[in-house]
């Protein structure tokens, strides 16, 4: 494989079309591009090298969903730090703040319906650096699982986490927890995606306060 460099806007406009975690910018490329995988060389282009799958044992179900669940996270953290998806115009927190600013988000009073809205504005700021913020240690929690890409996961879990679908993306959160905890997952997110404090902040006063 061969690796090339692009410019920032170029990288986030291929990011954006990202359909599932761990995708390579190559498979990205080709589906924007209508290519079939036939007609790709074994010379084709990659922005970012993507190690092959190695070949092992036949494992159990379940091996082979926290194996693949590992490999989501550890690719969109490495997608984050190889491209400093974190600093860039991409991630302006101004679909945030409009939200805050809102009538009908103003006016919400369902912590849950606040927690998912705030969540879908996180999404679309940044889907890619969203993705890696979800899938990190300091948001997934060692003994919990609070994000996945599909109610059936976080219902196998824990019992009663009441999994709800993130309104304009393809994942689910738990919402059986208070909305201190609720807001703590929040933060956790807003951190990891590296938004400013005062945005923090002011997300924090619109959600506790309302």
């Amino acid at each position: 494989m061969k690796i090339i460099e692009v410019d920032e806007e170029l990288y986030q406009y291929i990011a954006s079309h990202t359909q599932s975690i761990g995708e390579s910018a190559s498979d990205i490329l080709r589906r924007l591009l209508n290519l079939s995988s036939l007609s790709i060389s074994s010379a084709a282009l990659e922005i970012a090298p993507v190690p092959e799958a190695k070949k092992t044992e036949p494992q159990k179900e379940e091996t082979k969903k926290e194996t693949a669940a590992q490999n989501d996270a550890a690719t969109a953290k490495s997608a984050v730090q190889n491209h400093d998806l974190f600093a860039n115009e991409a991630n302006t927190p101004d679909l945030v703040l409009a939200l805050l600013n809102d009538e009908n988000f103003k006016q919400e009073n369902k912590a849950v319906s606040r927690f998912l809205s705030i969540l879908t504005a996180l999404y679309q700021t940044n889907t890619t650096a969203f993705a890696a913020a979800i899938s990190s240690e300091t948001v997934q929690g060692r003994t919990r699982l609070y994000f996945a890409q599909d109610e059936k996961t976080l219902l196998e879990a824990g019992n009663h986490t009441k999994p709800k679908a993130i309104p304009n993306s393809p994942y689910w959160v738990i919402t059986n927890n208070n909305s201190g905890r609720k807001m703590i997952m929040l933060e956790g997110v807003m951190r990891e995606m590296g938004l400013p404090q005062d945005v923090i902040d002011d997300v924090k006063n619109a959600f506790v306060g309302a």
